[in-house]
């Protein structure tokens, strides 16, 4: 067994069944999934640590933990069109890919989407395609999403991302509740008879992801 596989099933069984993340098909997949591949030579050692991985002057990768928090909040299925925000160097985009029809990645840091689009050709799948865009602009090209995941803390979601979900459709993100600090709560948005609705699913340390962009207010589209 390599050390990375080892590493893994360590991952699993401290990290993922602890934090009650038991979907079998979810793990079965972070299983599969060779995050090592996915990150720079000099942070492989870290591929299955429960940390936020800096990676950047300001920015993180998610631990695998949250990812995969997020995405059996989620519930995605293998119809789902997925939109997925500040999507790096491309494994959440590959984790994602084994559970549903599509996936949409946007990242904003060219280098990354670069490296990204690299690691997802090599992965030989065929169901990602990577955008270099605007993080709060998500892709209308392609929408309506029956799933949008903001991989970051922000303050908000846009109104443009939310205009892009589906009927049903559901967009999860992680929101600061202290400006000082990385800790968020995880929210799920959904859309219902074109009304926006929100609900609070658990508490979540995620990174920022640009919060910045995030100024213009949704509390119109909550209060309908």
């Amino acid at each position: 067994m390599s050390t990375f596989q080892k590493m893994k099933e360590n991952m699993i069984s401290g990290q993922f069944l602890p934090g009650l993340i038991k979907d079998e098909k979810l793990l079965n997949v972070f299983i599969e999934i060779e995050r090592e591949k996915y990150l720079p030579k000099h942070l492989r050692h870290l591929a299955y640590s429960d940390i936020n991985i800096k990676v950047d002057k300001e920015r993180y990768l998610i631990s695998p933990y949250c990812i995969a928090k997020i995405i059996e909040k989620s519930k995605i299925k293998s119809k789902d069109v997925v939109l997925l925000i500040g999507s790096s160097f491309g494994y959440e985009s590959a984790i994602i890919s084994k559970l549903s029809n599509t996936v949409i990645s946007i990242e904003e840091n060219i280098n990354f989407h670069r490296q990204a689009e690299i690691n997802i050709k090599d992965s030989l799948i065929d169901n990602v395609v990577c955008i270099n865009g605007n993080y709060s602009s998500g892709y209308k090209k392609f929408s309506p999403y029956d799933i949008i995941i903001f991989l970051g803390s922000a303050n908000f979601p846009s109104e443009i991302l939310l205009s892009q979900l589906s009927e049903n459709g559901k967009l999860l993100i992680c929101e600061n509740y202290n400006s000082n600090l990385d800790e968020g709560k995880l929210f799920m948005y959904t859309k219902i008879n074109k009304n926006i609705f929100k609900e609070y699913i658990c508490d979540l340390n995620v990174p920022k992801l640009n919060a910045d962009i995030y100024q213009k207010s949704i509390f119109s589209l909550e209060s309908k």
